[in-house]
């Protein structure tokens, strides 16, 4: 066959061929076995959530309250990474319908962003294979772009905010899109009426949470734990993007940030909006992602949506775009050395080997739960000192006190809470894992003279009170 046809059969039925690759590329998400922290967290306030605990005040975590929900939707692992990848086709439309707006009668633009988009959304490379509250804000920024070129503000600015419960960080996509509206507008009335829509409809999911936390005298809990306690939890990462002094390295983040926006203001006039709008867009939630200095690769999906765009230029002639968001991209990478998840490895245990079973039957975490389940009851509390929440959700037992996993109690300076719980309401079974090296000397000593090891898995020590 002609390479002509070829090229025709491709733009012809290059839709089916994008949705075949990506649920190649997603599918093994549905098999994996439950390890992943983050994940663990969720199920585990899901689990609360449905049994009446209020969230921040009787069981903790530091993001806004979205992702709880949904993970109290949707109460088993199966049924939480169901629901995400199910979630994972809406976005690929959402991104789809948005290229079609950022690139009018530009099909191979929109291919590309697609195919950029499809991959780098799937990938273990960036954890697009874990439902994290990255993967689930971007299905609301996505068409919250789509109505802000739409002239759609009060809608625009209530997703912003929608996404902005999922994870605090979202809101950059609602300043990249203030920012650009205020680029492009040319009336100053225009722009009062479309600020204060946007900002209406941001305004609007936030204080509807605020006041059903107030209405629950759960109000500043709700306040410290999902935003203020977010500060102290950034600047206690260590690592060599934050060595030299966390609030240094985000004052030379804001400064080049600001440069950028000047450069935007001063060309606005030479630029198209469509490359204003990726180039804020892609610069904001670039600065979002590397805000913590912390090396977790699902930070980095926030930007993706932009990055898939700005590879839309490189076939609408426009070169420069891409080439500085990937030189970017690829600085960020190295200056804060985000961690690497192997791809072709795991595509290929999945796909030739298939060890999810046996893997879930010999790991520590389904031994301890299976362990828990069968000695203690429904309405039992457990412990874990460490950070292997998932064991929570997978024995169907809730946290004694608020903090599901160790590196909470100690960032958020949970000691004396957390001994005070255990010692007014000692669990009959709890977990130590040796793996977590830090201390907790007042813990140790406590449950050296109250439990007795009873069974170890892995680096997971069963105790057991005397």
């Amino acid at each position: 066959m002609p390479l002509k046809k070829y090229k025709q059969l491709f733009f012809n039925n290059w839709p089916s061929l994008l949705a075949l690759l990506v649920l190649f590329l997603r599918l093994p998400a549905l098999f994996e076995p439950f390890t992943y922290g983050d994940e663990g967290i969720y199920l585990t306030l899901g689990q609360a959530i449905r049994q009446g605990l209020l969230l921040y005040q009787e069981i903790h975590d530091n993001k806004p309250p979205l992702i709880y929900l949904i993970a109290a939707f949707a109460p088993t692992f199966p049924l939480y990474r169901l629901l995400a990848f199910l979630y994972s086709w809406l976005v690929l439309l959402f991104f789809y319908q948005l290229a079609r707006q950022i690139f009018p009668q530009q099909k191979k633009a929109v291919i590309a962003s697609c195919f950029a988009f499809g991959i780098l959304y799937s990938l273990p490379f960036l954890e697009g294979n874990i439902a994290n509250a990255e993967n689930f804000l971007i299905g609301l920024t996505l068409p919250a772009f789509w109505f802000l070129l739409k002239q759609k503000f009060f809608l625009a600015g209530l997703l912003f905010s929608l996404a902005t419960l999922f994870k605090v960080p979202a809101a950059f996509d609602f300043i990249a899109a203030i920012v650009f509206i205020s680029l492009v507008s040319k009336k100053l009335y225009s722009l009062f009426i479309i600020h204060y829509s946007l900002f209406i409809g941001f305004a609007t999911p936030l204080l509807v949470s605020l006041f059903f936390f107030w209405s629950k005298n759960a109000l500043p809990a709700y306040l410290a734990a999902a935003f203020a306690q977010n500060l102290p939890y950034l600047s206690s990462w260590i690592g060599p993007a934050t060595s030299t002094g966390l609030p240094l390295v985000l004052l030379a983040r804001g400064l080049l940030l600001f440069l950028l926006l000047l450069l935007l203001f001063f060309f606005r006039q030479r630029l198209a909006p469509s490359t204003l709008l990726v180039s804020l867009w892609f610069a904001f939630t670039l600065f979002a992602a590397l805000l913590s200095g912390r090396p977790y690769p699902h930070y980095l999906l926030q930007t993706v949506p932009a990055l898939s765009l700005a590879f839309g230029f490189f076939l609408s002639k426009k070169p420069f775009l891409p080439l500085l968001a990937l030189l970017a991209f690829i600085l960020s990478w190295g200056t804060i050395r985000f961690w690497y998840y192997l791809n072709l490895p795991y595509y290929f245990n999945f796909y030739f080997h298939r060890f999810a079973t046996q893997y879930q039957a010999a790991h520590p975490s389904y031994q301890a739960a299976a362990y828990l389940r069968q000695r203690t009851t429904s309405k039992e509390k457990i412990f874990i000192w460490g950070n292997q929440p998932q064991i929570y959700s997978l024995a169907h037992r809730l946290p004694l006190g608020r903090y599901t996993v160790a590196y909470h109690i100690i960032d958020f300076n949970g000691y004396r809470e957390t001994l005070d719980q255990l010692q007014s309401h000692p669990p009959r079974y709890l977990i130590v894992d040796q793996n977590e090296k830090r201390p907790f000397p007042e813990f140790f000593f406590w449950l050296n003279q109250n439990y007795s090891p009873e069974v170890q898995f892995g680096p997971l020590a069963i105790c057991h009170r005397h």
